[in-house]
């Protein structure tokens, strides 16, 4: 069995960045639930109302091929910290890789599950079978990692040329969506799961390209030495995002201009359009990732100390010498003020979206429990009957509503029953903290009663 990092020692960036990305998936999902009116470009509605239309466009410009990519990306970033803290303890390569396919079959069972009797757009199942890969290639160094991102890059303009040509095809939703009562419901995904996981390693191997972007990102711990990185953070922050943002209006054009491809129907022109979308919601994806982690270190009153083990290119001595220097900084900051501001609504809602991401699992399956509850026509048949603007609206209540209990769980120092569910399955453990000594009592002299503020 391993040990864990306990909740309060975890990185505020990275699960910032989840926490915004659940977000964001959901609000993607939701081409999954709605069905009835014609597809369009990134499968939304041909004929939406004008409030459906701006909230399309700016799900377009800003959610759209953005929070997969994250989410895969902050994915590849948490293996990049397993394999760091596996060097840390000397662990042999062999024995990380069987944690790894322990830890990852526990995964593609619960995505299975979850894609068979909640939601047949689960991304769990995938990612189980591309981050085994990740952690495989992780073993062999940067460069091959570099090149698994680039290689593999290509694999996930694909899925944005099917995003932009989707309308021409002529759906209405996802069979899955309007089926008639539940079994019917389960009926369909069972077989659809089945598939998707025996094509998973051609299919999902788009999800390698970020992953293995995220794993480098960890070598160097990007993402949690905010004051070794603030000047590249800065720099990823402001060109990934607005690459993100340019590179997704073409693609939103047609959506505002000719959602029913009266005049633009030319499927090359479509397809290049999608895929500008979707490896620019890549670099947007690597932006948000990197500002988060510039908001979490301003907003959140913890002490940010340099990641053991990171691949800086320190000999060993070096870095061990860096780590005892971190943790006496730590330990020297842990009396120091917190930021301005830190204590106020908006570094309470920074760390409410942290609590959160620290439960991804957990939130990213009960978003599909909230949705099977609201859209399917055997629950309240909102996927009829409501638009983009309205079932975002749901959405977006519902992630707000998962905010409280997520940050009771951080407080309490709990996990989510899934994130409990897949380290007891995969044999991870947190450590108790261990109590804190009793201070000597001191006899009760003279001296030592008026330094108590007796007279």
């Amino acid at each position: 069995m391993t040990v864990s990092v306990p909740l309060d020692a975890r990185a505020g960036g990275p699960d910032l960045a989840r926490g915004i990305a659940l977000l964001g998936i959901a609000l993607a999902n939701l081409v999954g639930w709605l069905h009835g009116s014609a597809w369009t470009v990134l499968l939304k509605q041909q004929d939406a109302s004008a409030a459906d239309r701006v909230v399309n466009v700016l799900l377009a410009l800003l959610v759209d091929n953005r929070g997969f990519p994250l989410f895969a990306l902050l994915f590849g970033y948490g293996i990049g910290i397993l394999r760091r803290r596996s060097l840390e303890r000397g662990e042999r390569t062999g024995r990380f890789l069987r944690r790894m396919l322990r830890r990852f079959a526990v995964l593609l069972a619960i995505g299975l599950t979850h894609a068979i009797l909640l939601f047949s757009g689960d991304i769990l199942v995938g990612y189980a079978v591309i981050g085994m890969l990740c952690a495989l290639l992780m073993t062999r160094g940067r460069v091959v990692l570099a090149a698994a991102a680039i290689v593999t890059l290509p694999a996930l303009g694909v899925w944005g040329w099917v995003d932009g040509t989707v309308g021409l095809g002529g759906g209405t939703g996802y069979a899955a969506a309007s089926a008639p009562d539940y079994l019917a419901g389960v009926g369909i995904r069972a077989p659809d799961a089945l598939h998707g996981l025996m094509l998973a390693p051609i299919e999902e191997i788009g999800l390698l390209s970020p992953m293995a972007l995220g794993a480098l990102m960890a070598r160097g711990a990007l993402l949690e030495d905010v004051p070794a990185h603030r000047r590249r953070l800065g720099r990823l922050a402001r060109w990934g995002l607005a690459i993100g943002l340019v590179g997704a209006v073409p693609l939103t054009a047609v959506l505002v201009l000719d959602p029913a491809h009266a005049r633009l129907d030319v499927e090359v022109v479509l397809g290049i359009l999608g895929v500008l979308h979707q490896v620019s919601g890549l670099a947007g994806a690597v932006g948000l990732a990197a500002g988060t982690a510039l908001l979490a270190a301003r907003w959140d009153p913890r002490p940010v100390t340099r990641a053991p083990g990171a691949d800086r290119g320190l000999a060993a001595a070096s870095a061990a010498v860096a780590t005892a220097a971190a943790t006496a900084t730590a330990a020297a900051s842990a009396t120091d003020p917190p930021p301005v501001g830190a204590r106020g609504p908006l570094g309470a809602a920074v760390r409410a979206v942290e609590a959160l991401g620290a439960v991804s699992l957990s939130a990213y399956l009960a978003q599909s429990v909230l949705s099977l509850l609201l859209f399917p026509p055997y629950t309240l048949d909102l996927g009829a009957q409501l638009g983009s603007a309205g079932a975002a609206a749901l959405v977006l209540a519902g992630w707000l509503l998962m905010l409280p209990p997520a940050v009771l769980l951080r407080r309490s120092g709990r996990r989510g029953p899934m994130e409990h569910v897949l380290r007891a399955l995969a044999g991870s453990s947190t450590p108790r903290t261990p109590r804190t000594p009793r201070t000597p009592r001191i006899p009760r002299t003279a001296d030592a009663h008026r330094a108590r503020g007796g007279t």
